[in-house]
């Protein structure tokens, strides 16, 4: 078991906060935090879009996009099944349902139940830009070999597995099918 969360700690390149650019929806950001967090204006305010892909810092875009006096997509929290999350941005690549005898983790989650949320959909697409664009950050995640990768956020239990230990873990979930597609 691999445990990240802090960008300067061990393993902090796992973290959306990394200081690595990502090139995705036609656009260079500062991290992959940044277009994440900017995907929940898109389509309906392009100028958060670019302010939050402006942002000096991965936290600043953070706030900016956890800031709920302003509207985000309001399919940001809903299952992505028949949408298309992308709105007129083009996808770098649709995830693909791994076949049914491969787990993305010991409890034998599969990427039917990781892509629940039209954020889900985007958190892949950013990890995977950030993944395929970073020589050293794809031989990183390919030398983790079959471990479980954890972000070890104690305050977040979708994101991270919280407090508890028991939560979604979607990061982590989502890393190692990015290392199953770069193999």
């Amino acid at each position: 078991m691999i445990k990240f969360y802090r960008h300067e700690d061990p393993h902090g390149y796992y973290s959306n906060f990394s200081r690595h650019e990502v090139t995705i929806y036609d656009k260079t950001w500062p991290t992959s935090e940044h277009p994440f967090q900017a995907m929940k204006f898109h389509p309906h305010r392009s100028d958060l879009v670019e302010a939050v892909r402006l942002a000096p810092t991965p936290g600043t875009a953070a706030r900016m996009g956890r800031d709920r006096s302003v509207p985000i997509r309001t399919d940001w929290d809903s299952n992505p099944t028949g949408l298309n999350p992308y709105g007129d941005m083009p996808a770098t690549r649709v995830p693909q349902l791994p076949q049914p005898d491969d787990q993305v983790d010991r409890r034998g989650v599969t990427a039917e139940s990781i892509f629940a949320r039209t954020k889900d959909v985007f958190m892949y697409e950013v990890v995977l830009a950030k993944f395929t664009q970073h020589d050293d950050l794809r031989r990183f995640l390919l030398e983790t070999g079959n471990e479980i990768l954890i972000e070890d956020a104690d305050s977040d239990p979708y994101w991270g597995w919280g407090a508890s230990k028991v939560g979604e873990n979607k990061l982590g979930r989502i890393l190692m099918m990015v290392r199953q597609l770069v193999r």
